[in-house]
């Protein structure tokens, strides 16, 4: 590699990581894919810097479900063939990559298709549904809504939201989130949902939960201002914590408020507030627990008070690529 190309590596990495968030924010565009494939062919290093960023993605571990085999797969031998080493080398690269942007484009497809109201990175919206209740929608969160005569629901199909329900004993309103259903006649909480488990906190009046994910059967809470609760998405499982009930949508105003939480849930909030792409290459990091107040309006600074105590560090790839790991 030229000393001119060596040095334009970093501007190369912010266009490859630029080109993946706009892929996963817009799958279906034909055209979008189309440009995408004159700026990957244009030059060998842009290649190279698609490839080195899917490679740095596969080391976290997340492209593991493309290496396992089909255990139906009917396999046919075929003669062989010689296949030179930058071939094959080359195919493997653009094969991961190809993976790569179909893996990050899928949730959002379905997201897509399903929902009523949908924020992008960093974007909350303020929604007045049509009963008068209120959804602060956080970022990269999503949510379909059905309102008949008898019914008021809402499904959280991604991410967090905070709810000011307006009142009406004839209608009560329902919010779907996982395998947790959160019932209410008038009051605000919010409910977020991850892979793990769906969150509930209540900042005024009262909710009720039911779990139909318990392994001994349904299992129904009821919160009250300041409880908040977790239901493990798995095993139904309940963990019940209390709260400052003010503190309860803190993301509203640009502030993280977490107890005991594990630095890799932490970075999996900060993600939906930051553009650039976060990955976590120590495992054990991300592991540790926090108990804090971290800055949403600057994700860099807020992701560096995370680990920092722990002896982490984030690293900076241009501005689009952030790699947290170890000293």
């Amino acid at each position: 590699m030229s000393p001119e190309a060596h040095d334009n590596r970093p501007h190369l990495f912010d266009e490859a990581a630029a080109w993946l968030i706009r892929i996963r924010e817009n799958p279906q565009s034909a055209e979008l894919r189309a440009h995408f494939d004159i700026w990957r062919q244009s030059s060998p290093e842009h290649e190279q810097a698609w490839s080195e960023l899917c490679l740095l993605w596969r080391a976290t571990g997340k492209a593991e479900a493309f290496y396992r085999p089909l255990a139906s797969t009917r396999i046919r031998i075929l003669p062989r063939r010689p296949v030179s080493v930058p071939r094959l080398a080359a195919g493997l690269a653009t094969a991961f990559a190809v993976a790569c942007v179909l893996w990050l484009a899928a949730p959002s497809v379905i997201v897509r298709w399903t929902a009523d109201h949908r924020t992008a990175i960093a974007e909350i919206q303020s929604i007045t549904l049509e009963d008068g209740s209120s959804v602060e929608l956080a970022p990269d969160s999503a949510f379909s809504a059905q309102f008949t005569g008898q019914l008021r629901q809402v499904t959280l199909l991604q991410g967090e939201a905070f709810f000011d329900i307006r009142k009406n004993p004839d209608r009560p309103f329902r919010v779907i989130a996982g395998g947790t259903e959160v019932e209410v006649l008038g009051t605000a909480f919010e409910v977020e949902l991850t892979e793990d488990a769906t969150h509930v906190a209540v900042a005024r009046g009262s909710v009720s939960t039911l779990s139909r994910a318990a392994v001994s059967g349904a299992s129904r809470a009821t919160l009250k201002p300041g409880d908040a609760i977790s239901i493990d998405a798995r095993s139904g499982m309940e963990t019940r914590t209390l709260v400052d009930a003010d503190n309860i949508g803190s993301w509203r105003e640009g502030r993280l408020v977490v107890s005991n939480a594990t630095i890799a849930s932490v970075i999996d909030v900060i993600r939906r507030y930051d553009p650039a792409w976060i990955t976590l290459a120590d495992p054990s990091l991300g592991e540790e627990r926090v108990t804090g107040i971290y800055d949403l309006t600057s994700p860099a600074l807020a992701l560096g008070a995370l680990v920092d105590p722990f002896g982490g560090r984030v690293l900076n790839l241009g501005d689009s690529v952030r790699v947290i790991t170890r000293h």
